[in-house]
């Protein structure tokens, strides 16, 4: 008995070994982005908190400017997501910020940084505070809505509008400790065999274009699937991405917190976020104003983006917020 137990040891710890040791037999993406890199026309970087933040900006310095917008991406999103949204925004006359939302888009990759949403909040905001130190409207798609309602209970008094999109925000529990299981799925091996797992299977427009498809509940353009491909091929993006689980609340913030006018669109065709999480959202803030758009999947931003963008303007400009 004692001889099998050996033995079964041995072998698990053989296949252990090789299973650390496989994922370095392959290769990985090497591109890495460059100081003097631009990703877009409009491309800055910053440093906040010693976190380096891709993000882009229009109508910055102008006096004649409506208001400050701030636009939050969704999880594997980036400044590539409003692409349909800004043009519209810049031409009624408002400064309008877009911030890669770190590790995605062209943000950085490094390692150990905390980003839960109470923490990236509070880096997003002290990016707003270094272009503009009024007041803003925060627009966030997905992850990004949990970040921007974070970012309007942080800071009730300096948020003008705030604009969920196929998303809500519930909350954020402080907290001090990072669990055993995010420490595990972000140490050195399984990180590289997600590097291996990327490069080698799922950085391709084929699958790309499938999950756009789900996201879209339409096909999507051959534009959009290389726009949100790009910064995936990027070195360290799919380790960044495990890394991100490495995370932890800063502060406890609350529904309750929020004192900006709320406005909430989704897509009737959501299949990412079901529509009965709006729902969830609307028994919790009743005083928020709540629109679907028809036939309209998870980025309805993009999808539909006149009847998107006609809401936002439509519901930034009414004084009756004010």
């Amino acid at each position: 008995m004692r001889k099998i137990v050996k033995i079964s040891f041995i072998v698990v710890l053989v296949l252990l070994s090789n299973l650390l040791i496989l994922p370095y037999g392959f290769s990985i993406t090497k591109f890495e982005i460059k100081d003097d890199f631009k990703p877009f026309a409009e491309s800055k970087f910053a440093t906040i908190n010693g976190v380096r933040i891709h993000y882009r900006e229009w109508n910055s310095g102008k006096d004649t400017v409506k208001g400050n917008i701030l636009l939050i991406h969704g999880f594997s999103g980036s400044t590539f997501s409003w692409r349909k949204n800004i043009d519209t925004l810049v031409k009624e006359g408002y400064h309008v910020v877009a911030a890669d939302v770190p590790p995605f888009g062209y943000s950085t990759k490094q390692k150990r940084i905390n980003h839960s949403t109470s923490s990236n909040a509070l880096v997003i905001w002290k990016l707003a505070d270094s272009l503009n130190t009024g007041k803003w409207i925060i627009a966030g798609h997905s992850m990004g809505a949990a970040i921007a309602g974070a970012m309007a209970a942080m800071y009730p008094d300096r948020t003008e509008n705030l604009i969920l999109v196929d998303g809500t925000f519930g909350g954020t529990e402080k907290s001090d400790k990072i669990g055993f299981t995010n420490w595990l799925i972000s140490s050195g091996p399984i990180k590289r065999l997600a590097e291996v797992i990327g490069r080698h299977y799922f950085y391709n427009h084929k699958k790309f274009k499938k999950l756009l498809a789900s996201a879209y509940a339409q096909e999507p353009d051959s534009i959009s699937v290389e726009g949100y491909m790009k910064p995936f091929q990027q070195k360290r993006m799919a380790s960044a991405i495990l890394e991100s689980s490495r995370s932890h609340e800063i502060q406890t913030l609350l529904l309750s917190d929020i004192k900006a006018p709320v406005l909430v669109i989704w897509g009737s065709k959501d299949t990412w976020i079901p529509i009965e999480t709006r729902n969830n959202f609307m028994n919790k803030y009743p005083t928020a104003t709540f629109k679907v758009i028809e036939g309209a999947g998870h980025c309805s931003m993009e999808t539909h983006s006149d009847e998107f963008n006609k809401l936002i303007i439509d519901f930034i400009s009414n004084k009756e917020h004010h």
